[in-house]
């Protein structure tokens, strides 16, 4: 381990922690100081045993939500769990916005989601084209799919639409969503598994 860590230093370690535990553990919430090799160490496997054993909850996902989005510069007095989600990030640039809250919160936000009509339409007619393709013709049939798929995509990767309504129900969704993956992943992780993996990541570093 080197004596004294630095912010960029410190970037680096936690993007390669967050890959090996699969966590979305903020860097900005350490890069404002350096720290010493074991100080560091400390924080960091405390962290990680919060991310991976300490119960998610409601608030816990609301309290980090709040902190992406007063970085973003919104006003605290308009943040709390019945904030509607469209007044608090406005249609345009919408996609950006969100990706800067879940960079700011350290959460992964998939919270968007694509004209809700538009959508089923392709895939209905998705599914309608493969009896036509039975019973007529599969090349001709094929192509239809094949549009319908790309149309779908194409509405995925420009969604821009909410899921849930407030920030509450939102915070509630992911919450229990990272809940159900902690407990998956709760037979195979533990705290000496924890510290080995930081220090193995703080050597490599």
């Amino acid at each position: 381990m080197t004596e004294l860590y630095n912010p960029s230093q410190i970037e680096k370690l936690i993007k390669e922690l967050n890959s090996r535990f699969s966590c979305s553990v903020n860097p900005a919430d350490y890069i404002e100081k350096s720290y010493s090799a074991s100080s560091l160490a400390d924080l960091l496997v405390q962290r990680y045993l919060d991310e991976l054993t300490g119960e998610w909850t409601t608030e816990k996902v609301f309290a980090m939500l709040q902190k992406g989005l007063l970085n973003l510069g919104v006003s605290a007095a308009s943040i709390h769990l019945d904030a509607k989600l469209n007044d608090l990030i406005p249609a345009t640039g919408r996609r950006i916005k969100v990706r800067e809250w879940s960079n700011e919160s350290g959460l992964e936000l998939d919270i968007l989601k694509p004209n809700s009509f538009l959508n089923g339409l392709l895939t209905f007619l998705f599914f309608a084209f493969i009896p036509l393709g039975i019973g007529m013709d599969w090349f001709f049939s094929g192509i239809g799919m094949a549009v319908c798929a790309g149309g779908i995509f194409l509405l995925n990767k420009t969604a821009s639409n909410f899921r849930s309504e407030t920030l509450g129900q939102t915070a509630e969704t992911i919450a229990w969503k990272l809940y159900l993956s902690q407990q998956k992943k709760g037979s195979t992780i533990s705290a000496e598994k924890i510290v080995d993996e930081v220090k193995r990541a703080m050597q490599k570093d």
